[in-house]
């Protein structure tokens, strides 16, 4: 164990620091409490042995700002003290401490406090290193699973980390989802479409009302599809109960199980909300001015109105943002002739292919859509504003 002895007493500190070594600790010493709060803030320390009165700081602010601080392993606090009522240990106890040795310390005694002191920094250490794991095994399995959803379709990968994104922003207007929640929000937003993998392209790109008997048969099976695959996995299952509701309706004619209004949980009507928004804008190419319509068609419908009002706010801000904008994304599709790129245009390789500030010509643009198809560069350019609105 690394241990801190803090004490304003050379004489105490010296014999102290020969006694823990004995024991076979590393010690580090400090004559009052700032000292000891420099060290601890610079070097990892397992124990604190701290002195209560103290000149510059004392033992209970030392305590208080240990406790108040955010310190990777947990650090284990032994006042030392003349002072040993059951109203002095009390307040010792309440800044944080976690044991108390009146003084003159007694040395076995000391040796039996640090003994306890080892066990719980040690059995904290490895609780951390566990939840570390797993924490890692849960990021690395949501990696694994996004990868398959980029795989399979670029463009359903870019609308489910939009639909993330955008989930995440609604529930901090909603303030009701707290922060041990938002990571369950976040992955089945991110997550909310795996059950399209698999399914044929045709079906990807189709609005429901043209797909045929069997195809829409099997487009309404995806958010079970997608529930099948996450519920195996043990810290998945709260995530894949909201991908299996992620097309509810407020008026219950959603699917897969008719769910409406209450029975659907706030963190799934956030997910659906987010997850139409986005197909409005990037799929429909509804501009913004046009969206505020679009949505209240919806309101208390399709969507609840709450989202509705959280989603106006978004809108509007999405709409100033676009006011502030020099520069237009322009598919390569909708280029024309006279348009001007606002920054130079590189290969995904790295190469460049055209300087900022070129306007663009006919043959520019069929260059530029060959690229395109063959995956050399991006589906977006980004083209000056003043252009295109000349």
């Amino acid at each position: 164990m690394r241990i801190l002895l803090a004490d304003d007493s050379q004489t105490v500190r010296h014999l102290m620091a020969i006694r823990i070594r004995e024991l076979g600790h590393e010690v580090f010493v400090a004559k009052d409490g700032a000292d000891a709060w420099e060290k601890i803030s610079t070097t990892p320390i397992d124990i604190v042995i701290t002195d209560w009165i103290m000149p510059k700081m004392d033992g209970l602010e030392l305590c208080r700002r240990i406790r108040g601080a955010r310190f990777k392993n947990y650090i284990y606090i032994i006042f030392t003290s003349i002072r040993n009522s059951r109203q002095d240990l009390i307040e010792a106890l309440e800044a944080g401490a976690d044991d108390f040795l009146p003084k003159p310390v007694d040395h076995d005694e000391l040796r039996v406090r640090i003994k306890i002191g080892d066990r719980i920094v040690s059995l904290q250490k490895d609780i951390s290193s566990k939840y570390e794991q797993i924490r890692k095994n849960y990021y690395q399995t949501i990696h694994m699973f996004t990868n398959f959803i980029e795989v399979f379709n670029k463009d359903l990968a870019g609308h489910s980390r939009r639909v993330a994104e955008l989930s995440l922003k609604m529930a901090g207007y909603t303030g009701k989802i707290f922060k041990d929640e938002l990571q369950i929000l976040e992955t089945a937003a991110l997550l909310h479409d795996i059950g399209m993998i698999g399914l044929p392209n045709e079906i990807l790109t189709k609005k429901r009302t043209e797909m045929t008997g069997e195809e829409r048969k099997q487009y309404l099976s995806h958010p079970v599809r997608g529930e099948l695959i996450l519920k195996e996995i043990e810290f998945l299952q709260p995530v894949a109960k909201l991908v299996r509701m992620h097309h509810e309706q407020y008026n219950g004619h959603g699917f897969p199980d008719g769910l409406s209004s209450e029975e659907i949980p706030l963190p799934a009507k956030i997910i659906s909300a987010a997850s139409i928004y986005d197909n409005l804008v990037h799929r429909g190419k509804v501009p913004f001015k046009e969206i505020p319509a679009s949505l209240e068609r919806m309101n208390g419908y399709q969507i609840d109105p709450v989202m509705v009002d959280i989603l106006l706010k978004i809108n509007l801000e999405n709409m100033q943002q676009e006011k502030r904008k020099t520069f237009l994304n322009i598919s390569v599709n909708d280029l024309k002739e006279g348009d001007i790129l606002s920054e130079d245009l590189y290969m995904l390789r790295g190469a460049l292919i055209l300087p900022a500030n070129t306007r663009l010509t006919k043959y520019d643009i069929e260059k530029l859509s060959s690229y395109e198809k063959s995956g050399c560069i991006n589906k977006n350019i980004k083209i000056c504003k003043t252009a295109v609105n000349s």
